[in-house]
């Protein structure tokens, strides 16, 4: 099989996926169309294609996915990890706030602890999921990225932490119930628990910020990436807990995507 052969199927993913195999760009797999794959090429772009045939995500049906330059280890065992996500790590990671100690709740595959684990060699991360699942896939990614500064622990949010942290940071579940019944059809392969926050999306919201503040150090920062409908809600409640300090991001589709709190 040759390259123009999977080109002239017509279909964008599956030159995602042969960009993932073979470990090369699309610049090269349209200037390259004569190119022959190997058998075992051809034969995991076939497997993929009927994954994507029968509506799987494209990547679940790859296996793995690049977040914040690490490729990761992606199945239904947890939330795909967002593009939209990096914009929390780089915010983090170029802000001048105290980031010694962190602790990431909800860590499903574990990509926002990895990233910053691996662009923050002094700090210590602990990523915490109530999911034996998702845990035993952040383990493998950690173990495949060999960083010895993250670990990972089993919690209902705060339930089995007993540190204090200079940083707190979530990406929960934040979709409501209504919203999630209207979604893609691909989005139901993923883990309902890793997409729904209850009847209006703010469940997980209300109990981290509620028993946040026990677990932060003295100007602590608690930071979320929110649904595009949430800051006023999530600000609110912020406000009511007294943290200060309150800042909100937008993605870059101009959407409200960030909140920065810090500890009253």
């Amino acid at each position: 099989m040759k390259i123009k052969d999977i080109l002239a199927k017509n279909n964008p993913d599956l030159i995602i996926a042969l960009s993932y195999l073979i470990d090369k760009s699309k610049s090269f797999i349209y200037l390259n169309q004569d190119f022959t794959l190997n058998e075992e090429t051809s034969y995991d772009l076939k497997i993929i294609e009927q994954k994507l045939a029968k509506g799987e995500p494209l990547q679940y049906a790859i296996g793995h996915w690049d977040f914040f330059g690490l490729d990761l280890l992606v199945d239904k065992r947890a939330l795909i990890p967002r593009f939209e996500t990096e914009i929390l790590v780089e915010y983090i990671l170029d802000s001048s706030i105290n980031k010694k100690s962190i602790l990431d709740i909800g860590t499903g595959t574990g990509a926002i602890s990895l990233a910053l684990a691996n662009n923050l060699d002094e700090s210590k991360v602990i990523g915490v999921d109530i999911s034996d699942e998702a845990l035993s896939l952040a383990d493998e990614n950690k173990k495949r990225l060999a960083l010895d500064n993250v670990n990972f622990l089993k919690s209902d949010l705060f339930t089995n932490v007993n540190e204090k942290f200079d940083l707190v940071v979530s990406n929960p579940p934040y979709i409501s119930e209504e919203d999630y019944k209207s979604l893609d059809k691909k989005l139901f392969y993923e883990p309902k628990t890793a997409l729904v926050g209850g009847i209006d999306g703010l469940d997980f919201y209300k109990d981290i910020i509620k028993e946040a503040s026990n677990y932060l150090n003295d100007d602590g920062h608690l930071i979320f990436e929110i649904g595009y409908d949430q800051k006023a809600a999530i600000n609110d409640l912020l406000i009511k807990s007294d943290f200060k300090n309150i800042d909100n991001i937008k993605d870059y589709n101009g959407f409200d995507r960030i909140v920065v709190a810090q500890k009253g």
